[in-house]
C-alpha cells in the first residue's frame, strides 16, 4: 500500500481547509454572523479529519480500489464516485460529519451530510449540470441504489443517504442485506434449453428478459445456468416471501446485484404487483429475469420484453438429480416410479434432499418420497392412500367404471403420446365425478383410485379455500391446481357442489362474483393436468357446463339386500371378539333397508364401545341392535322395537365367524347388481 494518501482523498482534505478558511473571517463580522465557538470547533475537526486519514492511508488506499471497481462495474462517473466516497468518509469519520454540519449556511443539525456542504468540499458549484443530472430520481446512483436522497426541500438543503450495506461492501464486508435473509434463494444451475436465448439478449447489455413456464417448470435453473456460462454471479429473489415490503426487497435485491456486479433473477409473486415493480425491473442496471407462471402481460409497459419459455425436466434429468440426493444409491421399482412422476424443479429436488438428511445421514429413495410429499400447500391434506378396490363393496357396473378409470390414469402419458387426442389447447388430465348420497363410498373410492395408481390424495379443505374477499377464492384454488400438478397427485374435492354449483341470474354483485368463481374452475378443470375427483350428495346442483369436461360420471347408489350383507360382513370382521352367548345375525340386520356403507360403519363402532362396558369387549347382538336403533334416530326414521334374528342363532367361534362373512360377502358382491330381500 502507499504511504500518503491518494489523489482523491488529498482533494476532499484540501477542500475541507478551505472551506474553513472561507469562514475565518466571520470573526471581525457583527453580531448575528457565525459564532467564534462555530468557527473553532470547524477548525478543530478539520485538523481532526486530516490528521485520522493521514495516519491510516492502508485504509483509504483499500477503499479506493473498491470504489473504482464498483464505478468500472456500473459505470459511474468521476464526480458521482466522489460523490460516494465523500459520504462513506462522513459515515466512518464522525470529525468529518461534524465539519460538513457546520458548514450548511442555515437550518437544524441532521443525520446525514447535505448537498450544500459536500459539493463545497469537492469545489463544485450546484448550477453544474452534472450535479442535478447526477442526483435526480433516475440517475446512476440513485438507480442503482448506492446512494438515496431521501428529502425532498430546496436542493443544497437534501440529504445525501449511503445505505449500511453499500458502506459495508466498500470496507470489504460481502454479506448480503439482512432485509433480504427470507428471500434469498439459491438456484441450481443448469445448462437446459430456453439458456441460450437468456444468453444472446444479456450479451446485448443489461435488460428485462421475462421467463414463461407452468408451475414445476425449470425456469430459476436455466437463467442461473445461462448467468454462469456469462461468468456472473446471481441474485436469486422470492418475492412471493416479501408480504410486507416487496418493493423494499426488490430494491435491496437490485443493489445486492450491483454490488456483487452479477445477475439477478426474480421469482415468485413478481408478476402480481402490477407495472410499477416491472418499470423498476427494466430500469435496473443490471441482467435481469422474470421467471413466472404467467405471461407477460401489456398493460404493464408499453414496451415488450423478451419472453422465452421455461420447460419442465425431461426423465433424464430428473432422473440424475434424485440420482444425486441419493448417492450410490439408486432408486428402483414402485418407489423410483413415484419420485419421477413428482413435476418437481431442481431446487425443490436440493430441498427435499436437505430436509432427508435432517433426520437421516444417508436417506433412501423412500425418505426422499416421504420428504416430496411436504411440498404441498396446507390447503388441503396429503396422505399416501393405501385403499385398493378390494377393500368396497360395490355393484359390478360401478367397480367396472373404477376400473376403467384406474386403467385411463395407468395408460394416459403412452396413449396422449400419439397425438393431441384430449384436443388442443386442453390439459392432459382426467375429471370424474362421483355422486351418491353420504356414506356410500366416494371418498373411500376416491383414496382407492389413488392407492391403485400409487399416487398420493389431495384432499381439499373447503374452509381453507373460499374466502369472502373478492378474487382471493381463485387464488387459493390456483395454488390447489398448480400444487397437484406438480406433485402428481390425485386432487379430491368433497362436497364439490360448494364450489362447482350451478351458475345463477345476476341479480346483484354477489351473484356476479359466484358466476366468476364458477367460470374460473371451469376454465382451470379444462386446463388441468392430472387426475380430479369431485364428489358430491347433490349432482343436480351442479353447474351443467361440468359434465362436458367430465371423463367419468359414477353414481354411487344406496346398497340393496345383498351389499348390505357383504358391508355388515367386512365391517364386523374388523371385530377383536364376539360375545358367542349373543350371536349376532348378519342376515336380521340386512333386512334394516337404507343403510349406507358409512352408517354401518358407525354402528360397528359404536357397538364395539358399548361391548366394553358389560361384555369385557366382546361384541354381541344386543349391542349391534341397540347401535343401530340409536343410529336410526339420528337419521331421523322410526324407533323400531328390536332387530328379530331371521336365523338360528350363530355359536361359533369369532375367528370362524370372520372367515364365514368373508365368504359370504365374496357371494354377495358376485349378486349385488339386482335387489334380493327375503
Amino acid at each position: 500500500m502507499g504511504e500518503s494518501l491518494s489523489v482523491r482523498w488529498q482533494r476532499f482534505l484540501d477542500g475541507l481547509d478551505e472551506a474553513v478558511r472561507r469562514r475565518a473571517p466571520a470573526r471581525d463580522r457583527p453580531a448575528g454572523a457565525e459564532s467564534d465557538r462555530d468557527i473553532s470547533i470547524l477548525e478543530s475537526c478539520g485538523q481532526a479529519v486530516r490528521q485520522a486519514w493521514t495516519s491510516a492511508p492502508d485504509l483509504f488506499a483499500r477503499i479506493d480500489e473498491s470504489l473504482d471497481d464498483l464505478a468500472a462495474a456500473v459505470g459511474l462517473t468521476e464526480f458521482e464516485t466522489d460523490l460516494v466516497a465523500v459520504t462513506l468518509a462522513a459515515d466512518l469519520d464522525p470529525s468529518l460529519a461534524v465539519a460538513l454540519d457546520r458548514i450548511r449556511p442555515f437550518g437544524g443539525p441532521k443525520e446525514h451530510p447535505t448537498i450544500g456542504p459536500v459539493l463545497e468540499l469537492l469545489g463544485i458549484a450546484n448550477v453544474v449540470p452534472q450535479v442535478r443530472a447526477a442526483l435526480r430520481p433516475g440517475g446512476s446512483l440513485q438507480l442503482t441504489g448506492l446512494l438515496r436522497v431521501p428529502d425532498t426541500g430546496p436542493f443544497l438543503t437534501r440529504s445525501l443517504v449511503l445505505p449500511d450495506r453499500v458502506a459495508a461492501h466498500l470496507l470489504g464486508d460481502h454479506t448480503p442485506d439482512a432485509t433480504l435473509g427470507a428471500c434469498l434463494v439459491t438456484p441450481c444451475p443448469l445448462d437446459l434449453p430456453g439458456g441460450g436465448q437468456v444468453l444472446e439478449h444479456w450479451r446485448s447489455g443489461p435488460g428485462l428478459v421475462w421467463v414463461h413456464g407452468p408451475q414445476g417448470s425449470a425456469g430459476l435453473a436455466m437463467v442461473a445456468g445461462a448467468a454462469a456460462r456469462l461468468g456472473l454471479e446471481v441474485v436469486a429473489v422470492d418475492l412471493s416471501r416479501a408480504d410486507d415490503d416487496p418493493a423494499g426487497r426488490l430494491d435491496a435485491a437490485v443493489l445486492e446485484a450491483v454490488l456483487c456486479g452479477g445477475a439477478l433473477i426474480v421469482t415468485g409473486r413478481a408478476e402480481g404487483t402490477g407495472a410499477q415493480l416491472v418499470h423498476r425491473l427494466s430500469e435496473a442496471p443490471v441482467p435481469v429475469a422474470v421467471v413466472a407462471a404467467t405471461a407477460w402481460d401489456p398493460a404493464w409497459a408499453g414496451w415488450l420484453p423478451p419472453v422465452v419459455p421455461a420447460l419442465r425436466l425431461s426423465d433424464d434429468q430428473r432422473e440424475s438429480l434424485w440420482s444425486g440426493q441419493l448417492g450410490e444409491r439408486s432408486p428402483d421399482g414402485e418407489v423410483r416410479r413415484d419420485l419421477m412422476a413428482l413435476r418437481v424443479t431442481p431446487e425443490e429436488i436440493r430441498a427435499v434432499g436437505d430436509l432427508a438428511r435432517s433426520t437421516t445421514e444417508n436417506p433412501t429413495a423412500e425418505d426422499l418420497l416421504q420428504a416430496a410429499r411436504r411440498l404441498g400447500d396446507q390447503a388441503g391434506t396429503m396422505r399416501r392412500a393405501e385403499v385398493t378396490l378390494d377393500d368396497l363393496v360395490l355393484p359390478a357396473s360401478l367397480r367396472g367404471g373404477l376400473e376403467e378409470m384406474i386403467r385411463w390414469g395407468r395408460h394416459r402419458d403412452a396413449v396422449l403420446a400419439q397425438g393431441p387426442l384430449m384436443g388442443r389447447g386442453r390439459g392432459r388430465g382426467i375429471a370424474a365425478l362421483f355422486a351418491g348420497g353420504s356414506g356410500t363410498g366416494k371418498t373411500m373410492a376416491a383414496q382407492a383410485i389413488a392407492g391403485s395408481l400409487g399416487l398420493d390424495l389431495y384432499q381439499v379443505d373447503l374452509a381453507t379455500v373460499v374466502d369472502k374477499y373478492v378474487g382471493e377464492s381463485e387464488k387459493r384454488l390456483a395454488k390447489i391446481f398448480a400444487t397437484a400438478e406438480r406433485l402428481n397427485c390425485v386432487l379430491f374435492f368433497d362436497e364439490a357442489d360448494a364450489l362447482f354449483g350451478s351458475r345463477s341470474a345476476v341479480q346483484d354483485a354477489h351473484d356476479r362474483y359466484a358466476n366468476l368463481e364458477v367460470s374460473y374452475l371451469l376454465q382451470r378443470l379444462e386446463q388441468f393436468d392430472g387426475i380430479v375427483v369431485l364428489a358430491t350428495n347433490l349432482r343436480g346442483n351442479l353447474d351443467s357446463a361440468f359434465t362436458r369436461r367430465l371423463q367419468f360420471i359414477l353414481n354411487f347408489p344406496e346398497p340393496d339386500h345383498a351389499g348390505r350383507v357383504a358391508l355388515w360382513g367386512a365391517h364386523l370382521q374388523h371385530v377383536a371378539q364376539f360375545d358367542l352367548d349373543d350371536p349376532i345375525d348378519i342376515e336380521a340386520l340386512s333386512c334394516v333397508d337404507e343403510l349406507s356403507g358409512g352408517v354401518i360403519r358407525n354402528v360397528v363402532l359404536s357397538a364395539a364401545f358399548a361391548a366394553f362396558d358389560d361384555s369385557a369387549g366382546r361384541v354381541g347382538h344386543r349391542h349391534v341392535t341397540s347401535a343401530l336403533q340409536r343410529e336410526l334416530r339420528k337419521m331421523g326414521r322410526r324407533d323400531r322395537p328390536g332387530i328379530p334374528r331371521r336365523r338360528t342363532p350363530v355359536t361359533q367361534s369369532a375367528a370362524d365367524m370372520t372367515a364365514g362373512v368373508t365368504a359370504d360377502m365374496t357371494a354377495d358382491v358376485v349378486a349385488a347388481g339386482r335387489t334380493v330381500r327375503p
